[in-house]
């Protein structure tokens, strides 16, 4: 069970309410453009009220991972010469401070991406991309791209090698020559236990039909020893230009899992998801577009029921009847605008959620999920438009 958060006096929750109804009955309706550039607005506004911010670390690209009580981790990125690793920290007062607790580099190779899970028997995964550029004798550019996983049965103190997700170590790369990388591996865990690890795969770019990239699963059945075959989870039809990449899954209250990503050659970076009844099966396509949101996105599913979007748009979507309707939640955590900060969300309390950021540094701020008051037929209606 999460930790309890501190609660939100009443009086402040009626008055935030107020004022979220009022906003929302003032907004007026929104054009048939609007609705196309932004979620659908709230009615009332809302429904998360948010509060202090935390510095994680002055590094880039965060995610956390809760393990028990009130004990976090977070992987993020450290940009040493020559090559960048992954540093771990730890938290034992619910995401409110944190300490390093281990680094992971791989010699002569760039980490990045980095991405934990908490296996049924209490050891930890890790993976990320590690990609190393060079040339060769005749000076052609040489691209080296791994997913490895690393295992911890300390908490996180002590990392091992454990596994290969996928690799590529393609010819030397032509100029104007297709890219054949993996990124941005995204862990998760299916009720049997089994990992399962979304990615961005370019592996396919040489190919007839050549795809860009697409969004690719790997499911291992023994906690990321060994792997099976590739999944297709997002591709573009027929194959083309477009690339669907930056995949993030979370599993529903009704038991299916909801994945997005952000497709590349379309929009900018527009993000779309799939639902899958069992995470590793996955309909043909690119998916359902959620409008307003765009690249690098992250999706939670809270204890609720309620789903959270967010993207590099630095905006929150919520959505109370699993994906088929997405609300925009007013103000966003972070008012930076379009930037690249690779957000993430996370349930912290009851009542809590936390957003993460890559803006000068890692930093997390916290919001109060806020009952949706009653608001008048007539402002329903007018929201609605």
């Amino acid at each position: 069970m999460l930790p309890f958060a501190k609660p939100i006096p009443r009086c402040a929750k009626l008055w935030l309410a107020l004022a979220f109804m009022l906003a929302a009955c003032a907004c007026g309706p929104k054009t048939r453009a609007q609705a196309q550039q932004t979620c659908a607005q709230a009615a009332p506004a809302g429904p998360f009220a948010w509060g202090e911010t935390t510095h994680v670390a002055d590094a880039g690209w965060g995610r956390m991972l809760h393990l028990h009580g009130a004990r976090w981790l977070c992987v993020d990125n450290l940009y040493p010469r020559p090559n960048s690793i992954l540093q771990i920290q730890i938290s034992t007062d619910n995401a409110c401070t944190w300490t390093p607790l281990a680094t992971i580099a791989e010699p002569g190779r760039n980490l990045d991406n980095g991405d934990l899970v908490l296996m049924p028997n209490d050891t930890l995964r890790l993976t990320g991309r590690s990609v190393v550029s060079t040339t060769n004798d005749r000076g052609e550019a040489v691209r080296s791209c791994h997913l490895p996983v690393y295992q911890s049965r300390d908490g996180g103190k002590t990392w091992t090698f454990l596994s290969q997700i996928d690799t590529s170590e393609p010819p030397p790369h032509l100029p104007g020559g297709p890219s054949v990388g993996l990124w941005e591996p995204f862990l998760f865990l299916l009720p049997s236990g089994k990992v399962v690890c979304a990615y961005a795969n370019e592996k396919h770019a040489q190919e007839r039909p050549a795809f860009s990239q697409t969004v690719a699963e790997r499911v291992s059945p023994d906690g990321g020893k060994t792997w099976g075959r590739e999944i297709t989870l997002a591709a573009q039809p027929g194959g083309g230009g477009q690339r669907p990449g930056m995949p993030v899954v979370a599993r529903m209250v009704n038991g299916k899992y909801i994945a997005v990503y952000e497709i590349i050659g379309i929009g900018e970076g527009d993000v779309h998801y799939k639902t899958s009844a069992d995470g590793k099966t996955w309909a043909r396509g690119i998916g359902t577009p959620i409008a307003g949101q765009h690249q690098g996105p992250w999706v939670a599913s809270l204890q609720s029921g309620r789903l959270l979007v967010t993207s590099c748009e630095n905006q929150v979507c919520y959505s109370d009847d699993l994906g088929a309707t997405w609300l925009l939640a007013s103000p966003p955590p972070f008012p930076i605008g379009h930037n690249l900060s690779w957000p993430a969300i996370y349930q912290t309390g009851p009542d809590e959620i936390a957003a993460m950021v890559t803006w000068h540094g890692v930093n997390l701020r916290r919001g109060h999920v806020l009952p949706l008051p009653r608001v008048p037929t007539a402002a329903l209606r007018a929201a609605k438009r």
